[in-house]
C-alpha cells in the first residue's frame, strides 16, 4: 500500500493523507478503517470511463472513501496485485463494502449513486433505507447558501454577481481552499501530454471532450489522477459538515435532513426511470423530421441551414425588406408573421389597389418567417426531448432517467435537467401529451398520477388569510369571477370556458393577467393585457385588501420565511458591490427598492413544501418503490396493474392537505399503460413554444 502526505490548506485541517490500495491486504485494511468509521459520515467518490452509467460501454473504474482528512484510492476491479480476495472478488469486497457502511456523501450523489450501483455487482446501495445511503451534499449546500441555486436568468432581474455556481469546485475554492480545483487543473494538463503522446488521439480536442477521454484513459496509477481522486471525497465530506455546522447553529439542520431524504427518494426515483415506448418515440422523430425536410428546401433556397438559426437568417430577411434586428429570436420571428398576416388580409379586404410586387415581397417574408418558426420549434423538440428517447432505445435500458434536484430554485422548487437519457421533463407542458404519451409502464403495470387542483391560488390564499379571496376561490371558478370584474356585462360566466368564445379570450387574459399582478407587474401592464383602462388593479385592490395588502407586505422582506424552515431570499432587492458585498438596491431617492418576487417566492416555495410532505407520507406509507417522477404539483406511480386502485387511494390520501386550516385537494388518475393517451396524428401548430437557445 502506498501512502502519502500532502498539503491541501482550508478546514479543518491545512494535512490529508492519501492511500493507495494495491493488495488484497490493503483492501482490508481499507475495510477495517471504514468500519472503525461505523455511524459517522465518510466521503465517497467514483471515476468511470464514461459520462453515462448506462452507456455500452461504461465500466466504473475506481472509488474513494475519505473521512476529513484521510482518503482511500481503491480500484474498482482489482488492484495491481495478484494476492487472492477469498472467495468473494474483487468488485464483491469493494461492493460490499459499500453497501456495508451505513451513511456516505457526495456531491450530486446522484451520480455516484448510478456509477456505483450499475459499476459494482451485488447491489452496493441501500436503495430500500428510509435514511439517505448516499447524502448529498449540494443539498445542504442549497440551505446554506442559497445562491447557489439562483437563476443567472436576466429576466429576473436579479444582479448578475449574486447566483453562484453549485458544483464541488467552485465552493471548496470559495469555503475551504482552492487546492481541488488545483488539482484538476493539474489532471486536465495531464490529459492533454497523454493525448498529445497517444498516436491517432487529437491534442487540441475541446475540454469537454478532453475530460471524457482522459477519464477513460488515465493509468490508475497516474500520480496525478490519484491525487484529485483521493481529494475529490474529502472536500465533499468537508463542505458537507461546513454546511451542517451552520445548519445546526440556525437551528435548521432538521429541516436540512428532511430534504436530504427527499433528495434520496428523488435519486431513487429517477434511477429506477421512466420507460419509453418505442415506436410511438420513433415515429413521433419521424414526425418532426419530416416537418424539417418539407421547409428545408426553401431555407436552402435563401442561404438558411436545415436548424433555422444563424447569421443566415437575417441576411435573407432584411434582404426582404424587413428591418434590421438585434436578434432574430422567436418574438421576433412570430411578429413578423403577425404583421403579415395583418397585412395580407387587408390587401384581401381592401378594393383599393395595392402593387402586386409589394404583396409577394410581404407574402414572402411570411412564408420564410413561417419556416424558420417551423423547424426551430420541431428541432427543438427533436433535441430536448425526442433525441434523448431514442438514445436511451438504442444505446441504454429503454428509459429515461432524468437528473432531478430537491432544491433546484431559490424557491426551493425541484428542477430537472436534460441528460443523454431524458430531457427537460420540467420544462413540458403540462397539456402536452406527446412526451407524456412517449412514457410506457412495463406489460401488467400501470401509471398513476395526482396533482394538487388549484394549489396555487389555494396557497396564495392560505397564506394571505383572505377570507373574501378564498370564498370566490371556493366558489369554483375565481378566473370567471375576475373577469366579470374588470368587463362586467360584458362577459357571459356561462361561455368563459368555450374555447374559441369572445368570453373565454377574457377568462384566459383574466387568468394570466391576475397571477402577472401577483407575481410582480403593476398596473399600467396589467390594464395593457385585459386591453381596458379603467384601473383594474384598483378593482382588484378593493375586492381583496388583505390580500393585496399580504402581497404588498411580502415585497417589503429581504427574505421570505416558509413554515418548513427553508428560506426564500427576495435577491432582486440587493446588488453586489465591487468588494463582493451585498447592497439593497436604491431609488432615486436613495429609498430601499422592493421586490416583485415575494408573493412568487412565498407561493412557490410553499407548493414545494407540499408537494414534500407528499412525498414523506407516500414513503411512511410503505409506497416509495413507486415513485417514479415528480412535475412541480404532480407526483407520478408505476405500480403493478393490480395494485393501481390502491396506488390511486393512497396517492389521493397522501397529497390531500388541509394547510393553515384550508383544504388542497388532489386528483388521482389510472393513467394505464402511458402516462397520456399517445396522439393519434401530429399537429406541428400545437407543439409548444420553447425558449430560444
Amino acid at each position: 500500500m502506498l501512502t502519502a502526505n500532502y498539503r491541501v490548506g482550508g478546514w479543518p485541517s491545512p494535512m490529508a493523507t492519501l492511500h493507495v490500495v494495491e493488495t488484497a491486504q490493503d483492501l482490508r485494511e481499507c475495510a477495517e478503517w471504514v468500519w472503525d468509521h461505523q455511524g459517522q459520515y465518510l466521503g465517497l467518490d467514483s471515476e468511470t470511463n464514461a459520462r453515462d452509467p448506462w452507456e455500452p460501454a461504461f465500466r466504473l473504474r475506481t472509488v474513494q472513501f475519505a473521512n476529513l482528512d484521510t482518503a482511500w484510492f481503491v480500484p474498482a476491479h482489482g488492484g495491481t496485485s495478484p494476492d487472492e480476495t477469498g472467495t468473494w472478488s474483487w468488485a464483491q469486497c469493494v461492493s460490499r463494502l459499500i453497501r456495508g457502511h451505513e451513511k456516505w456523501v457526495c456531491h450530486y450523489a446522484e451520480a455516484d449513486e448510478r456509477f456505483i450501483d450499475r459499476g459494482l455487482p451485488d447491489n452496493p446501495v441501500r436503495w430500500n433505507d428510509r435514511d439517505p445511503h448516499f447524502s448529498d451534499s449540494q443539498t445542504v449546500l442549497a440551505m446554506y447558501d442559497p445562491r447557489t441555486v439562483t437563476t443567472f436568468s436576466k429576466k429576473d432581474r436579479i444582479h448578475p454577481a449574486i447566483p453562484r455556481r453549485r458544483g464541488l469546485k467552485d465552493n471548496s475554492t470559495r469555503l475551504l481552499s482552492r487546492t481541488l480545483a488545483d488539482a484538476e487543473l493539474a489532471l486536465h494538463t495531464r490529459f492533454r501530454e497523454l493525448a498529445r503522446e497517444t498516436p491517432g488521439v487529437r491534442g487540441n480536442m475541446s475540454q469537454a471532450d478532453l475530460a471524457r477521454w482522459g477519464f477513460e484513459h488515465i493509468p490508475l496509477d497516474d500520480p496525478t489522477f490519484r491525487l484529485y481522486a483521493g481529494l475529490d471525497p474529502i472536500f465533499a465530506l468537508r463542505l458537507f459538515e461546513l454546511c451542517r455546522i451552520e445548519l445546526e447553529h440556525q437551528g435548521r439542520w432538521p429541516r436540512a435532513q428532511a430534504a436530504l431524504r427527499e433528495q434520496w427518494m428523488i435519486d431513487r426515483a429517477t434511477y429506477q426511470g421512466l420507460p419509453v415506448d418505442g415506436p410511438y418515440a420513433k415515429w413521433l422523430d419521424g414526425e418532426l423530421a419530416q416537418v424539417i425536410a418539407d421547409r428545408s428546401p426553401l431555407l436552402a433556397h435563401y442561404g438558411i441551414g436545415p436548424s433555422g438559426l444563424g447569421p443566415a437568417v437575417g441576411r435573407a430577411l432584411v434582404g426582404l425588406g424587413y428591418p434590421e434586428q438585434e436578434k432574430w429570436d422567436k418574438e421576433v420571428i412570430q411578429d413578423i408573421i403577425g404583421k403579415a398576416d395583418t397585412y395580407l388580409d387587408a390587401v384581401r379586404r381592401t378594393v383599393d389597389v395595392v402593387p402586386i410586387e409589394q404583396t409577394a415581397r410581404v407574402q414572402n417574408v411570411r412564408d420564410l418567417a413561417t419556416a424558420i418558426r417551423d423547424v426551430r420549434k420541431a428541432g427543438k423538440y427533436q433535441t430536448n426531448w425526442v433525441k434523448p428517447m431514442l438514445w436511451t432505445l438504442e444505446h441504454a435500458d429503454g428509459a429515461m432517467h432524468p437528473s432531478m434536484r430537491g432544491i433546484g430554485a431559490v424557491t426551493t422548487r425541484m428542477t430537472c435537467q436534460k441528460t443523454m437519457t431524458a430531457g427537460p421533463l420540467h420544462s413540458a407542458p403540462k397539456g402536452d401529451k406527446r412526451i407524456r404519451g412517449a412514457v410506457r409502464a412495463p406489460e401488467g403495470y400501470a401509471v398513476v398520477t395526482a396533482d394538487f387542483r388549484q394549489a396555487e391560488p389555494t396557497v396564495m390564499a392560505a397564506r394571505s388569510g383572505d377570507l373574501d379571496y378564498l370564498r370566490d376561490l371556493q366558489a369554483g371558478d375565481i378566473n370567471s369571477i375576475l373577469a366579470s370584474l374588470v368587463y362586467g356585462d360584458v362577459y357571459d360566466p356561462a361561455q368563459g370556458k368555450s374555447a374559441g368564445t369572445a368570453h373565454y379570450t377574457m377568462r384566459q387574459a383574466c387568468k394570466f393577467a391576475w397571477l402577472a399582478w401577483c407575481y410582480g407587474a403593476g398596473g399600467p401592464k396589467i390594464d395593457k393585457l385585459l386591453g381596458v383602462h379603467t384601473g383594474v388593479e384598483d378593482q382588484w385592490r378593493a375586492r381583496y385588501p388583505v390580500f393585496a395588502a399580504y402581497r404588498d407586505r411580502l415585497n417589503h422582506e429581504q427574505v421570505i420565511e416558509l413554515d418548513s424552515g427553508h428560506r426564500v431570499p427576495l435577491w432582486d432587492r440587493f446588488w453586489v458591490t465591487d468588494s463582493g458585498e451585498l447592497q439593497l438596491r436604491t431609488n432615486d431617492w436613495g429609498r430601499p427598492k422592493l421586490s416583485r418576487l415575494g408573493l412568487n417566492a412565498d407561493t412557490q416555495g410553499t407548493q414545494a413544501d407540499l408537494l414534500k410532505v407528499s412525498m414523506h407520507r407516500i414513503q411512511a406509507w410503505g409506497w416509495a418503490w413507486a415513485l417514479r417522477f415528480f412535475v412541480h404539483d404532480e407526483i407520478l406511480l408505476i405500480v403493478p396493474a393490480w395494485m393501481a386502485s390502491a396506488a390511486a387511494e393512497m396517492l389521493q390520501r397522501a397529497m390531500t392537505i388541509t394547510y393553515r386550516g384550508v383544504v388542497i385537494e388532489c386528483e388521482a388518475t389510472i393513467e394505464g399503460r402511458t402516462w397520456q393517451p399517445q396522439p393519434k396524428e401530429f399537429r406541428l401548430e400545437e407543439l409548444p413554444e420553447l425558449e430560444d437557445a
